[in-house]
């Protein structure tokens, strides 16, 4: 199948299953909690519509981040006192194969990427 009509069956599926009215009423829950905590409601919208633009577009990425940011609210609303988040969150079997300067900054992008995912989650569940 051509890379259009892929496009074409996809959008339909889209328009079919509801994508577009589900994203506008996150997009409007978001601009409220973005409201009511002082938040760029601007800057809300534009995270949105990144997040859908890869989530079309980038499946795989979209995919991977969100089973990510699935384990940082795991660890954040578990009861237990995790010392080591990274531990938890870290893909130990390709840091295996990494000397020690790549382990450094494969952990150095993994503690932003959960600070990020955990300043979300926060601001969401009006944690802050």
């Amino acid at each position: 199948m051509s890379t259009m009509k892929t496009y074409a069956k996809q959008a339909k599926e889209r328009m079919k299953n509801g994508f577009w009215q589900r994203a506008k009423e996150q997009l409007e829950e978001e601009k409220k909690v973005a409201a009511t905590q002082g938040l760029d409601s601007v800057k809300v919208a534009q995270a949105r519509h990144d997040m859908i633009v890869k989530q079309i577009y980038n499946q795989d990425e979209y995919v991977a981040e969100q089973q990510f940011y699935q384990k940082v609210v795991q660890i954040a609303e578990s009861n237990q006192l995790i010392i080591n988040p990274l531990q938890q969150l870290a893909d130990h079997k390709a840091m295996q194969s990494m000397n020690a300067e790549q382990r450094q900054a494969y952990m150095l992008r993994l503690s932003a990427k959960y600070q990020e995912a955990l300043e979300k989650y926060q601001n969401l569940k009006g944690k802050n």
